[in-house]
């Protein structure tokens, strides 16, 4: 567990998401307030919460979750936290709240689309009471000391995908709205996943994204970046490769994920951070492959 200043009023913790530093960071936001921004897994959790104490935060003080989409690595850890943090409430787009409350769905649904390899890095998620969840796709946070948290819709990478801006910073907690920048591990590419990322909606909101001149991005996978224009460029880059890809592989009738996968982001498979390159691109292939079928299959012929 590592804990880095990111301002003068948010800090991230480093909480070895899938068991590996540098790969996801709950943000830690302080006005009077205090609000947490992603959850990571329930398997993150402890870290997150050594976090807090290196902060010398009190379980009490902790009075608010964001998480940016229903994904567990965004917020499986949503519902251990809220046991350990008695007086906060979670916020998460209204569509997809029933799945902390009944997580099961869900959590089938994960275990298909990260592969067997790496679910057991995932942990299981723990229901949270209806009343602890309200919406976040209108959320207008103040926390005090000029430090709010306003939600902005970015959808495509899931349809529920909310960012949140920091108006104190300018800076946004963008979730996977574009791409990841894993720098420890050489990693840097978009995630496109099953079952409903949507590849129209995911280049409309890098495109929204650009348009707000943003000073900077705080990524969950990893940590804050100034270069904004360059990273949300980029990242629409590979998705429009990879999109590419798949949509030849689909002509030629050999849409092969593992081969597609390593194609587009090649990785040693003894490397550090082999079991993320593995499962996130494949999943990201996967996800364009059921995008561009379906979007075929409703085209006229």
């Amino acid at each position: 567990m590592e804990v880095f200043t990111v301002d003068n009023h948010i800090w991230a913790i480093d909480h070895e998401l899938l068991g590996i530093p540098g790969v996801g960071v709950t943000y830690v936001v302080r006005g009077e307030e205090i609000a947490l921004v992603e959850t990571g897994t329930a398997l993150t959790v402890p870290q997150t919460l050594a976090g807090l104490d290196a902060l010398d935060i009190p379980r009490e003080a902790v009075r608010h979750i964001l998480c940016t989409h229903i994904h567990m690595d965004h917020c499986g850890g949503s519902g251990h936290l809220a046991a350990a943090l008695p007086n906060a409430t979670v916020y998460i787009h209204s569509s997809v709240a029933e799945h902390l409350v009944n997580p099961t769905k869900l959590m089938a649904s994960v275990r298909r689309a990260v592969g067997e390899e790496a679910w057991p890095l995932h942990g299981e998620l723990l229901p949270i009471p209806a009343e602890r969840i309200r919406p976040a796709e209108h959320l207008h946070l103040d926390l005090g000391r000029d430090v709010v948290l306003e939600a902005i819709a970015t959808p495509g990478h899931s349809p529920d995908h909310l960012s949140y801006r920091d108006r104190k910073s300018g800076g946004l907690f963008i979730g996977d709205a574009a791409g990841l920048i894993m720098e420890r591990w050489g990693l840097v590419f978009p995630v496109t996943p099953v079952p409903t990322y949507n590849l129209e909606a995911h280049l409309q909101t890098i495109t929204m994204l650009r348009t707000l001149n943003l000073p900077r991005i705080y990524l969950t996978h990893y940590g804050p970046h100034d270069d904004v224009d360059h990273q949300l460029s980029y990242a629409a880059e590979r998705i429009a490769e990879l999109a590419d890809l798949v949509q030849r592989a689909l002509t030629d009738g050999n849409p092969d994920v593992e081969a597609l996968a390593a194609r587009w982001l090649p990785y040693p498979d003894n490397g550090p951070a082999g079991v993320v390159a593995r499962s996130w691109s494949r999943m990201s292939v996967a996800g364009i492959i059921r995008y561009e079928l379906k979007r075929r299959q409703s085209s006229p012929s």
